[in-house]
């Protein structure tokens, strides 16, 4: 055979060889000339590859050579003063936890310790001897080969004359793959010791051991509770159970890690292909949401910044129109399709992308500094108007009068207005994308934004334009004054909590877990402000452009009543129960809060298998082929208002939840995924990702982006269909959701 040939033969059989112990890197495990002339030494790990909670075994072994006159220590000698010992610290957490301590085997021999007392001796071992170490492998750890770090691993083998030194550096490098996936060979026991040994881990890194432990306690629970499932009885004859029979265990870990982004992108983009196609859901009613619209243009004329300014720009134009019919409505109407055209365009704008704007962390915060700045002007503590340059060029303009100056007055008029129409014309904007939030992407313009931009545009200006059509109405409106004054002040409360809620909205997105805009904070703070609404209007308390009027009357009695009670309502909220949790007070007011301030989002490992929640699809459709559930798949999102409604009030209640335990349930964020759901926060980046591919998947498949959206799925042979997809997003009526989720189990069960 030709040489070339022969070293290519050699070759191959050296990388099919077995290997005799876990892998070693080249060049490792050399021990020093003379410790290897009395004794050899070796390390070992079993199993070479183990899951999270499973418990690896470190052997270290110390063999003198047969006829060598030689003898090595032990780790821990029964006398605490014998110095003549082997050494060893044992590794702080990592991706593995040491537990328990290293034992000395049985079988150690005694001899007259040097230079000692009479009666002294020191404990040897002159034949082969081994040690064992345990481990836990943690959660927290990324699968692949991991390094057993022995660094201060010290060896003693020592004869008449010397002894001579083995460290780490000169034996095997030991490593132990990690397995995604929790170990059904996991030992409790030593899971509890794990637990025990982060309690008293070093100080130093206690957040981490803090992460660690709950993770460690989490999978402690979820494998009792797995081992303390029964199997499923056989079906006679073989086969699977029936669709309609009791379903096999699911071993479920919602937990999850993040797959690489273009991979997972991938992955959804060639099921949203098997997927046939799924009519795009009718539009909601364009009538209903321009009457909407109008409506709140209308209630932001009932401010302290427009409705004094009603009758005085009305009384221009009868004055500049000098008893001409035809010129008052020539005036008005251009002052109505001047305010008509910019808060349209600001309107519209607002429609069309507050879905991506409202869950944006720097739109958010510039929102709450907004609000933050229009409640203090609102409070009296300054006040907002156009630069002297600017305003003075604008009373010019306006001055000159006729068609110009009415358009210069009105754009200074609806600058001016814009401290207390903003937070009308976002709150229509913010709860429309919240029935359409399209989880960060941008949707085409259509004529529903349109025409909902004019229509809110049109009914503020309109009353300008009646009024000046029919001056005697103006007899019937009611007089400005100090009721204005405490209108303002009451908007600048609602603009102080709704900066509490961007910030927060920020922080969410921003951080993994918020530390200063908390849900508990943020509520405080309402409930604070919501009791010195209260307070103000029984006026105890007056600010600096407040009339003095010891009396109230009874509507500002009302309202301060609502206030308080308010406050009242809400305050046991931020108090927790003996078990940790905060108390929930009953009633739809408290969900409605609850879901708008965003509670944080808590995974629950250890759920039963019927209510855990996958974030993996295609994990759940295989699932549901073996278990013939159909999958039941959620679009949502942190910062989906609706949502957070729909999973505290609706989801929990008896008959919903009944239902929903038939079903393989996934939940698809298409925001960002939050880090709670990961065993290890993979970083904004891939969260962002991930979401970004959900939310493509559901236009894909569903040819919508709204939030919440709910869908039944089915997967049959590798054929996936969709079953169903529920009309609505806010689930106004349970019973309907139940009756929903009833007739796609009917139509997903295999035909006979």
């Amino acid at each position: 055979m030709p040489r070339p040939a022969l070293f290519a033969l050699a070759a191959l059989l050296a990388l099919c060889a077995p290997a005799a112990r876990a892998p070693a890197q080249p060049g490792a495990g050399k021990l020093p000339a003379k410790f290897a002339k009395l004794a050899d030494a070796d390390v070992t790990v079993t199993p070479a590859k183990a899951k999270w909670g499973e418990t690896v075994t470190i052997k270290i072994t110390v063999a003198v050579k047969p006829g060598a006159k030689a003898w090595t220590y032990p780790f821990a000698p029964q006398d605490a003063t014998q110095e003549a010992k082997n050494a060893l610290t044992l590794p702080a957490p990592g991706d593995l936890i040491f537990i328990g301590k290293l034992t000395d085997p049985p079988g150690a021999k005694s001899k007259p310790r040097a230079l000692a007392k009479k009666g002294e001796t020191d404990q040897y071992y002159d034949g082969p001897v081994s040690w064992e170490l345990k481990a836990v492998v943690s959660p927290k750890a990324t699968p692949g080969p991991k390094t057993v770090a022995l660094d201060d691993l010290a060896l003693q083998v020592c004869d008449d004359d010397n002894c001579h030194i083995a460290k780490s550096r000169h034996l095997p490098v030991l490593t132990v793959e990690v397995v995604e996936g929790l170990s059904e060979k996991a030992n409790p026991a030593d899971l509890a010791a794990a637990i025990g040994a982060l309690k008293t881990g070093p100080d130093g890194t206690k957040a981490e051991l803090d992460a660690v432990r709950t993770e460690l306690e989490a999978t402690k629970k979820a494998l009792e509770e797995l081992k303390a499932q029964k199997p499923v009885p056989p079906v006679p004859g073989g086969g699977t159970p029936a669709p309609d029979g009791p379903a096999a265990p699911a071993k479920i870990d919602p937990r999850k890690r993040a797959k690489d982004s273009a991979v997972y992108k991938k992955e959804l983009e060639e099921l949203a292909a098997r997927i046939p196609s799924v009519d795009k859901p009718p539009a909601p009613s364009l009538w209903g949401f321009i009457f909407t619209a109008a409506a709140w243009g209308l209630i932001s004329l009932v401010t302290p910044c427009v409705f004094p300014m009603i009758p005085i720009t009305v009384s221009i134009f009868l004055k500049q129109a000098h008893g001409s019919l035809r010129e008052r409505l020539k005036l008005a109407s251009v002052y109505c399709l001047t305010i008509i055209s910019v808060l349209g365009v600001s309107a519209f704008a607002l429609l069309k992308f507050m879905s991506w704007l409202s869950t944006h962390p720097v739109t958010n915060i510039l929102l709450a500094v907004l609000f933050l700045v229009l409640a203090l002007s609102l409070f009296g503590m300054y006040e907002l108007t156009l630069p002297n340059s600017l305003q003075k060029r604008l009373q010019a303009k306006q001055s000159k009068g006729g068609v110009v100056g009415t358009i210069f007055g009105a754009l200074a008029f609806t600058v001016i207005s814009f401290t207390c129409v903003a937070p009308f014309l976002g709150g229509f904007a913010g709860i429309s994308a919240g029935s359409d939030s399209s989880g960060g992407m941008v949707v085409v313009p259509t004529a529903r934004e349109i025409a909902g931009g004019l229509a809110f545009a049109t009914a503020f200006a309109a009353p300008f334009f009646v009024l000046a059509l029919v001056p005697g109405l103006m007899r019937a409106l009611p007089k400005s004054g100090g009721w204005l004054d405490s209108v303002k002040v009451v908007m600048g409360f609602l603009e102080l909590a709704a900066a509490l809620k961007f910030l927060r909205t920020a922080e969410l997105r921003l951080f993994p877990t918020p530390q200063y805009f908390t849900y508990d904070m943020v509520l405080g703070g309402w409930v604070a402000i919501s009791a010195a609404c209260g307070l103000y209007l029984l006026n105890v308390f007056r600010l600096p452009h407040d009339e003095e009027k010891p009396n109230i009357g009874v509507p500002r009695l009302l309202f301060a009543l609502v206030f308080l009670g308010l406050a009242l309502y809400l305050a046991p909220a931020l108090i927790k129960g003996a078990d940790g949790k905060p108390q929930r007070p009953a009633g739809t007011v408290y969900a409605w809060v609850e879901a708008f301030l965003l509670p944080e989002e808590v995974p629950a490992p250890t759920a039963s298998k019927d209510d855990v929640w996958r974030t993996d699809l295609l994990a759940a459709l295989e699932a549901s082929e073996k278990s013939k559930r159909p999958v039941f798949l959620d679009f949502t999102g942190v910062t989906c208002t609706n949502c957070k409604i729909n999973e505290q009030t609706v989801f929990p209640q008896a008959a919903v939840r009944e239902e929903l335990q038939k079903f393989e349930k996934v939940k698809f964020y298409t925001d960002e995924v939050p880090a709670a759901l990961y065993l290890t926060d993979p970083g904004k980046t891939a969260r962002d990702a991930e979401a970004d591919a959900n939310a493509k998947f559901q236009v894909d498949v569903f040819k919508d982006a709204a939030l919440p959206l709910y869908a039944v799925l089915t997967q049959e042979g590798g054929q996936v269909k969709v079953i169903g997809v529920y009309p609505e997003g806010k689930i106004n009526d349970p019973a309907k959701f139940v009756q929903f989720l009833k007739d796609a189990q009917e139509k997903a069960k295999p035909k006979k």
